[in-house]
């Protein structure tokens, strides 16, 4: 049994990115999503599930010589809480589970690492979720971290209620970190996004 299970959802359509799917994009040299894979990868006593569906082939090209699982969701058409339930079905068992969305350029093993530090801090049964600012300007971030029995509370709620919805039944279950690296905060979900991204590499 994996210490963590990541899931890794790379499964969407990029509806609001002028590309085929904004995951094969380049940055930093490689496609968008093996970047983010390689880093899921590096994790240590790791276990990688990615989940696919929108050129799942072309994405799982991409992903070529990783040691990872993938999956394909059949019903990622119906929203990213089918991705989140068909991976965390399809992955082993684990003490913690790591929901980490594949769009996210600047999120590094370090980020990951220091979340996964201050989820160990964390009571018993709480879902660690990164944070920064205050009042109008907080932002919400990502990945979050999900312990087994919270995960067990997921699959038997059914696909539709996914890790918001647990939330939102349990509020008090989430546990605040505060982080200020970029890494959980950025993604690449526009042209505009992507355009910044290039320039940041590039400065």
């Amino acid at each position: 049994m994996a210490e963590l299970q990541v899931i890794v959802l790379a499964a969407g359509m990029s509806n609001r990115m002028e590309a085929d799917n904004k995951l094969l994009l380049p940055v930093r040299g490689m496609p968008l999503v093996r970047l983010s894979v390689s880093n899921m990868a590096m994790l240590k006593d790791a276990s990688v599930t990615v989940v696919l569906a929108h050129a799942a082939d072309r994405v799982a090209e991409a992903l070529a010589g990783i040691d990872v699982r993938l999956v394909v969701n059949e019903s990622f058409a119906d929203g990213q809480m089918t991705s989140v339930y068909c991976g965390l079905a399809a992955a082993g068992e684990g003490s913690n589970f790591m929901i980490v969305p594949a769009d996210m350029p600047r999120l590094t093993t370090v980020d990951c690492k220091a979340l996964l530090a201050a989820h160990a801090a964390a009571p018993a049964g709480r879902v660690s979720v990164p944070f920064r600012g205050k009042g109008g300007s907080r932002q919400r971030g990502n990945p979050i971290i999900l312990p087994a029995e919270a995960v067990a509370g997921i699959l038997d709620g059914g696909v539709n209620l996914g890790c918001r919805g647990l939330l939102e039944k349990q509020p008090e279950r989430l546990f605040p970190v505060e982080m200020t690296s970029d890494g959980f905060f950025v993604d690449l979900d526009t042209p505009e996004a992507y355009a910044a991204e290039l320039a940041f590499r590039a400065a």
